[in-house]
């Protein structure tokens, strides 16, 4: 007979905040995400991950966020006084709650989409070490001293060499390179916590 090992529980994650129309929005969800971090970014709202246990008793009150099979997450609209309540919490000297959220906050141009987009830091499907390259992932490959590194996606892997194509130039011919000659991208402060 076998023990059941226990799974350690995901972590909740919340969001929250003060959307692009300026109205409050946040929600709760099961585990981290970096797609559903990333879209609340782009929304200009903050990422509330490890969240202090008053924090956590007082988020209980946001409603269930979505997270869709395309990437796209449903974050929805809350009470003013919940934002309040959340954000003091927050801000309490001591509350060793981590919230991620963007320096310089995306503005609306003529009511058209928001002049900066979130590229990173967080972005999903980046490989974390060399070994877990596979096909679709990004990478960096160098084409010399003048050309310097650029960013290529992987489109074939026979144990260490790849087959390159540039992600920004789709049209150029494949290329080879050995595992052991691209450069990883930095995938973001949430990596180790999905």
């Amino acid at each position: 007979m076998t023990k059941k090992t226990d799974k350690p529980k995901p972590e909740p994650l919340f969001v929250l905040g003060v959307d692009l129309d300026g109205k409050p929005r946040g929600g709760r969800f099961d585990n981290i995400d970096d797609r559903v971090v990333s879209v609340a970014l782009d929304l200009g709202l903050a990422a509330v991950v490890k969240a202090s246990a008053e924090f956590a008793q007082v988020a209980q009150k946001l409603p269930a966020g979505r997270l869709y099979a395309s990437g796209k997450a449903f974050i929805p609209a809350i009470k003013e006084a919940l934002l309040t309540e959340l954000m003091t919490i927050l801000r309490k000297p001591g509350d060793a709650s981590e919230a991620y959220r963007l320096e310089n906050r995306p503005t609306k141009k003529d009511g058209g989409p928001p002049a900066v987009q979130c590229k990173s830091p967080i972005t999903s499907g980046l490989p974390r070490s060399w070994q877990e390259i596979d096909v679709g992932h990004m990478v960096l490959a160098h084409e010399g001293y003048e050309d310097g590194w650029w960013e290529a996606i992987v489109v074939k892997r026979e144990d260490d060499i790849l087959t390159l194509r540039y992600r920004d130039a789709p049209k150029l011919p494949t290329f080879v390179r050995h595992l052991n000659t691209v450069a990883l991208v930095n995938p973001g402060p949430l990596a180790d916590k999905a």
